[in-house]
């Protein structure tokens, strides 16, 4: 019998190599679940590439270096009360989820509201994923919510599902949810959240972008935030439909400002080196804390830059906590 040449056994080497190399780094895919994501999701395509990630903010925790990202798909929009509720009417039919009465408490006081657990084979079951609109709530200064920042998703204990409390909030994007609700939602669909570095590289559209809207530049024709002074609370403040402003270059709406959006990583001061591929933070370290991006309605410019960060804790929703979600590209 002829034997293989050395070319052609150094090809399938080299082959073998090349073919498991390329996506080594990435960030994992879920599972399948057979779950069908709502249509109205659209994702757009981030192509291979490296970028400058990071600059100067005032915690002095978004060091300025080089990362390469392999493509990937991003939601064009944040995810609506609708979205949010197809999710759950599914979730609950396939036991990934229960609702429970539990106290909650803020600056007004302590009160009794609806949440969504994870239960069954569920990711983070037993964990929170989001708080129903059942009740109000109150801000951090003590006075009453804005009747437009309250979830605005219920549940009918009648009929057993879920709803919408008002129609016309059916694409504001959904609000009050966890980290823990935010990547159930995505592992059901066999998606995920950003990495903090696809998240970056996402808003700045591909033009290394300060601000990540349409042009770079950031006003209240742009983006819905709370102007440029910190500190300064807007008690007519909310957010607003998903794509009510300019899309920035790769065609994405609301990077910056409407809800923070939360990402896969845990927050780490110092996490990232320089000439990373595919970073992502695994690492829980002493706070426990998750990412979140992009800044909020009740927030000020500073935080709508594209490499501004910030972090909670994976238990913690409100008024204007939301997400997106990725996939792999195409």
């Amino acid at each position: 019998m002829r034997k293989p040449s050395r070319l052609i056994i150094g090809f399938w080497i080299w082959f073998y190599f090349l073919s498991c190399s390329s996506d080594d780094d990435a960030p994992t895919i879920p599972e399948e679940t057979g779950s069908t994501l709502p249509s109205s999701i659209i994702f757009k395509e981030i192509p291979v590439g490296t970028f400058t990630m990071g600059g100067t903010t005032i915690q002095n925790d978004a060091p300025i270096i080089s990362v390469t990202l392999s493509a990937f798909a991003i939601s064009e929009k944040e995810i609506t009360n609708q979205e949010y509720i197809d999710f759950l009417t599914a979730a609950y039919a396939d036991g990934w989820i229960t609702v429970s009465a539990q106290q909650t408490s803020d600056p007004c006081g302590t009160y009794t509201e609806n949440m969504v657990i994870g239960s069954g084979n569920a990711p983070h079951a037993g964990e929170v994923f989001l708080q129903l609109g059942e009740t109000g709530g109150c801000t951090s200064g003590g006075e009453e919510e804005h009747i437009n920042n309250r979830s605005w998703i219920s549940f009918n204990t009648s009929s057993h599902t879920f709803e919408l409390l008002d129609d016309t909030k059916a694409t504001w994007p959904v609000n009050w949810v966890k980290w823990y609700g935010a990547d159930a939602f995505a592992q059901y669909y066999t998606a995920r959240l950003p990495t903090e570095a696809q998240w970056e590289c996402a808003a700045r559209g591909g033009q290394q972008l300060e601000y990540p809207t349409n042009d770079g530049t950031l006003d209240l024709t742009k983006a819905n935030y709370n102007g440029d002074t910190p500190g300064v609370y807007n008690p007519n403040g909310h957010s607003a439909t998903v794509g009510s402003y300019p899309a920035n270059p790769y065609g994405l709406y609301d990077m910056g400002g409407n809800v923070w959006e939360w990402c896969q990583d845990y927050y780490g001061e110092s996490f990232y080196t320089d000439g990373a591929v595919n970073p992502v933070n695994t690492s829980a370290g002493p706070n426990n804390k998750r990412v979140r991006r992009g800044g909020s309605w009740n927030y000020h410019s500073a935080t709508l830059r594209t490499y501004s960060r910030a972090s909670d804790s994976e238990n913690r929703g409100n008024n204007h906590f939301g997400f997106r979600i990725v996939k792999q590209a195409e």
